[in-house]
């Protein structure tokens, strides 16, 4: 019974040296109110004639879509067709051009990255191999 008096008057001591618990502003000088940035401001850096490819290249993605879009009607079936293929094609071209060496912002990254350099590397069919269980007959 003892102990556990002791152990209360030296809560209370402690308690009493931090005055207003720990959200006290005069226990403030060892914890920063703010925490500096994670990342360092970017770095400009002159656009290469792989970024201009690439903005080119954007542009006409984003046009190819709009095209896309327009020709959403039955009786453009074949221009739909090869205005879609047209910006599959882009988006290869796009993946391409960063793997050359360009560097969009990232507002600029519309496209995913190739499947290889997804996580997983691979696309997933909603199965294992060996897991069905189905009608044995």
């Amino acid at each position: 019974m003892k102990s556990i008096s002791l152990i209360k008057k030296l809560v209370e001591q402690e308690l009493k040296e931090l005055d207003g618990g720990i959200m006290d502003p005069n226990m403030v000088p060892f914890v920063p109110h703010r925490e500096p940035a994670a990342d360092p401001p970017p770095q400009s850096r002159e656009a290469t004639k792989e970024d201009e490819l690439y903005t080119l290249a954007l542009t006409a993605r984003e046009a190819t879509e709009e095209l896309v879009k327009a020709l959403d009607d039955p009786i453009y079936d074949t221009a739909y067709e090869n205005a879609f293929k047209a910006t599959q094609a882009l988006r290869k071209a796009l993946n391409a051009l960063i793997g050359v060496g360009a560097d969009p912002t990232p507002a600029q990254r519309v496209v995913a990255p190739p499947t290889d350099e997804q996580p997983g590397g691979q696309v997933s069919h909603g199965f294992l191999p060996g897991t069905y269980s189905g009608d044995n007959v």
